[in-house]
């Protein structure tokens, strides 16, 4: 699908980069112009790098309308994640068999 310069340009203020360009097909990804508006993606299956709320009919919202919803409630989250998937959160066999003894007051059965 062809983009115009100038419609690449309003679809990076809404955060696309470069490649996801290719992966507008005119079909499941694609996007409209309006003068006033600016772009809109449509783009239902998060196909590009698009980040922020797409409807339920799979279009975004206008550039003019700068909608961060998404951006906004999730601020910090990223790295929230990224932090906790730095430690190391694995229950050891061990710590597990004493937070039970220490929960239900007997060892478990050997059997199970």
């Amino acid at each position: 699908m062809e983009i115009k310069a100038e419609h690449k340009k309003l679809l990076k203020h809404l955060g696309l980069k470069e490649a996801d360009f290719e992966r507008f097909d005119g079909t499941s990804v694609t996007y409209e112009f309006d003068p006033v508006k600016g772009v809109r993606l449509h783009d239902p299956n998060y196909e590009t790098s698009y980040d922020e709320y797409i409807d339920v009919d799979g279009w975004s919202a206008w550039t003019s309308e700068q909608n961060t919803f998404m951006g906004d409630i999730l601020k910090g989250t990223w790295e929230e994640v990224e932090r906790r998937e730095k430690v190391d959160r694995k229950l050891s066999q061990e710590k597990f068999k004493e937070s039970l003894e220490r929960k239900f007051g007997k060892k478990p059965d050997s059997d199970t």
